[in-house]
């Protein structure tokens, strides 16, 4: 899974700059790829959170591992 959330950042980065790019350069086909550039930042949001969930998922499973172990 983390493969493909790096590559879903990876594409959602590329849509977006080409996205912008075709704003700056007034392409014809402007709407399809500003269209594009959303659905980029979609994915980069889409990874970024799954990676903000995995970062919070290993801090509770050091902290339940903790605990488990402190002796009273």
């Amino acid at each position: 899974m983390r493969r493909i959330a790096f590559a879903f950042a990876l594409i959602g980065t590329i849509l977006a700059v080409l996205g912008q790019y075709s704003l700056m350069n007034d392409w014809t086909l402007f709407w399809l790829f500003h269209t594009l550039g959303f659905v980029g930042y979609i994915l980069i949001i889409s990874a970024a959170a799954y990676f903000s969930l995995l970062f919070i998922h290993q801090l509770s499973r050091e902290e339940k591992i903790r605990i488990r172990n402190k002796s009273f």
